[in-house]
Formats: structure tokens, sequence, C-alpha cells
């Protein structure tokens, strides 16, 4: 396979990552005991949420676009904020017992193949993040 059709994978895997985790948030939140939050938790919710949707197509430019960005290495530094993002998901469900906290409200969790939807959610989108990240580490991926 050649470094030019391994940068392509690479894009169409991290663009796909990052769509999943900046929308896919929206689901659950959708799906959850949003009304039951308290006013401040909303606004902070919805202030990530936009902030993150509006990040989206900065993020998609400096993939596709070949007269700015559009090397390994930018896409690559796309990956790496997208698993950053997720690591941050990880770290806080972690810390819930800390901060008396859950992935969801009573009688809103969610399975997918018997497994917490979150968490296997964030983790497809950390693999298919990590994964087109790796396919850019390769000599001469970022001459494209």
């Amino acid at each position: 396979m050649s470094d030019t059709t391994k940068l392509f994978i690479s894009k169409i895997l991290v663009s796909l990552g990052l769509v999943l985790l900046m929308f896919g948030a929206l689901v659950v939140y959708s799906a959850s005991d949003l009304p039951q939050w308290t006013t401040s938790g909303r606004f902070h919710l919805a202030t990530t949420a936009f902030g993150s949707i509006m990040a989206l197509p900065i993020m998609l430019y400096a993939i596709w676009n070949k007269t700015l960005f559009g090397t390994g290495r930018s896409v690559r530094l796309m990956a790496y904020l997208g698993l950053v993002h997720v690591l941050g998901v990880f770290t806080a469900g972690a810390a819930r017992p800390n901060l008396a906290a859950e992935y969801y409200g009573s009688g809103q969790q969610f399975f997918i193949m018997g497994i917490n939807a979150n968490i296997f959610m964030n983790a497809l989108v950390f693999a298919i993040l990590l994964l087109g990240g790796l396919f850019t580490i390769r000599r001469g991926a970022d001459k494209n």
C-alpha cells in the first residue's frame, strides 16, 4: 500500500472519528435525563457541545485542505486532539466516585453488546482515531 493511500485512509478514519466524537455526545444527551440537570449544568454542557461542533469544520479543514495543511502531520495532530478529548472522558469516568458523578442518570443507562454505551462509543472513537493517526506514521507519509 502506498503512502498516499495510507494518508487517504488516515484522513477518512480521523474525519469519521472526529464527527462521531463531536456529534455522538448530542445523541447521548438527548436520550438522558437532561431536563433534571441544574441550569448551570445544562449551560456548561451546551458550551462544551457547541464549542466542539464549531471546532469540527476547522479540524476537517486542517485534515483535507492540501494548500494549507492536509499532510500526515496535520492529520496526526487532529487525531491527537480527538484522542485527548476521549481520554478526558475516560479520566472523568475513572474519577466518578470523587466527583459524585455517573455516566447516566438512574434508569437511563444504555448498553451496546452488553457494554455501557458511553464506554463503548468512546472506545470505538478512540480506536478509530488511534488507527487513523498510526496510518500516518510511515516514512514519506508527510510528503503528500
